[in-house]
């Protein structure tokens, strides 16, 4: 989940509370906008871009019925007496908590010339819901609905009421201000954006100023780390210049100018990257026959020293192939001392997923066509040959190239880190840096495969 200063740092940058920054995080990863990956690292995902693509009413009818239908309770962030319990963690599932909502919900429908007061709106809940209603419970999903919209003061909004009878113009849209397509640039480095920006603007001046205040009108502040940070994305600085010219309804100032100049010119200048393994040897000519050697060339070398390669792969994996080849690497620490005891691995232990509980519904069809795709695949795969013809690292490239090209599917024999090997119908898109990105017919998703350990490629079975 996410941490206590993460979450503060969250909060404290998008300008709300702990609590509704926790609850944010929540829905959005109910609604597949962020993913914790297998690192641990929380990201936001593709159906995140597609889902700034659509207008206001969608995005937020999408995330309304994602918490109505959600058994997960923001609410207990942080309220355990044992231990303090994370966003997106498992904990905070709750059986039922869907149907108070509704409930809660319903009574406030039938009540909407008055506003309850929180203690008389636990008692009918609860009266409707003697097993399952918690006050807390209730007293959260009121909270919430305000954080959505859905009520305001302790009673249903129009696009409350327009979302629990099922309307079809929920009236999202004439509520809010019109987009607009420029900001005004003032003398003392800032921006003023008199409304709210197109979602394509706004993310460029995301990402070359910072957000200094919100409101009717957002006001952007240009600092050196704002800057370095559009330089950061791949601008350079008559890039930068020209788009705030071209969006800017008032003259660029001087000082911004001068400021997009000085910090370009030394951007760059110093490089830091990645090797997540190197080779030294004190014989050059060692090093130079391992850089020319073809069989080498997956393991994509790249010389920084006369006696210094490295490599994007891991130790083990560039150990075991120059040992293939025919040289006799030996390992060593960080400090250069050479490894001569056994080098136990272990698994590092990862916490379960968030199971999502909630009351039974019958599955749309969507899922359901879904789950006979994966099926119907399954059955393909079992019906053909289990081992699927051996290729080399070149005929390997040269196969999958030609698949990208026809845009057809194919069928891979995969190992995995334990050297299991397993077959997989995929759609070829791209390569790049020596992993192949590719649809999964199983899944659907993109997924990304290590070239190296592709053992087979074969031509994909018939439907």
């Amino acid at each position: 989940g996410i941490g206590i200063r993460d979450l503060k740092r969250i909060a404290e940058h998008i300008g709300v509370d702990e609590a509704c920054a926790g609850f944010i995080a929540e829905l959005c990863y109910l609604g597949g906008l962020l993913v914790i990956d297998p690192d641990d690292q929380i990201l936001p995902t593709s159906a995140f871009d597609l889902w700034l693509t659509k207008d206001p009413e969608e995005r937020w009818y999408s995330l309304a019925v994602l918490w109505l239908e959600s058994s997960r309770v923001a609410g207990l962030i942080g309220k355990s007496s044992d231990k303090n319990i994370a966003p997106l963690g498992p904990e905070l599932d709750r059986a039922g908590v869907g149907l108070i909502k509704q409930t809660t919900l319903k009574v406030l429908l039938e009540n909407e010339e008055i506003t309850p007061e929180i203690t008389s709106l636990q008692s009918i809940v609860k009266w409707f819901n003697p097993q399952r209603a918690n006050n807390d419970f209730i007293e959260w999903n009121i909270r919430e609905a305000e954080w959505l919209g859905i009520t305001g003061q302790g009673a249903l909004s129009t696009y409350g009421k327009n979302l629990i009878s099922s309307a079809e113009v929920l009236g999202i849209e004439a509520a809010l201000p019109k987009p607009v397509d420029h900001i005004l640039i003032q003398a003392d480095n800032s921006a003023v954006a008199p409304g709210p920006l197109t979602p394509e603007l706004a993310a460029e001046m995301g990402t070359l100023a910072d957000i200094e205040s919100r409101g009717g009108a957002t006001v952007y502040r240009f600092s050196e780390a704002s800057i370095r940070r559009g330089l950061d994305h791949g601008k350079t600085g008559d890039q930068i210049k020209t788009f705030l010219t071209k969006i800017s309804k008032t003259p660029m100032p001087q000082p911004l100018d001068y400021l997009i100049a000085d910090i370009a010119k030394r951007h760059g200048r110093l490089r830091v990257g990645q090797a997540h393994s190197y080779i030294r040897c004190e014989d050059e000519a060692i090093v130079q026959q391992i850089l020319h050697d073809k069989k080498c060339e997956h393991l994509r070398l790249r010389k920084i020293a006369p006696t210094v390669l490295v490599s994007e792969f891991e130790l083990t994996e560039v150990i075991s192939e120059l040992r293939e080849f025919g040289y006799l690497p030996a390992a060593e620490n960080a400090g250069g001392v050479l490894l001569s005891q056994p080098n136990l691995r272990r698994a590092k232990s990862r916490p379960k997923p968030p199971r999502i509980i909630s009351d039974f519904t019958a599955p749309k069809e969507a899922v359901v066509l879904s789950a006979v795709k994966a099926v119907k695949t399954g059955d393909r795969s079992r019906k053909v040959e289990p081992i699927v013809p051996g290729t080399s690292a070149n005929e390997t490239l040269s196969l999958l190239n030609q698949y990208i090209e026809e845009q057809s599917s194919l069928m891979i024999a995969y190992a995995d880190t334990n050297g299991g090997v397993t077959n997989r119908i995929i759609q070829p898109v791209s390569i790049s840096l020596g992993t192949l990105t590719a649809r999964d017919h199983v899944t659907g998703e993109l997924t990304q495969f290590r070239i190296p350990r592709i053992t087979g490629v074969a031509p994909a079975p018939a439907e």
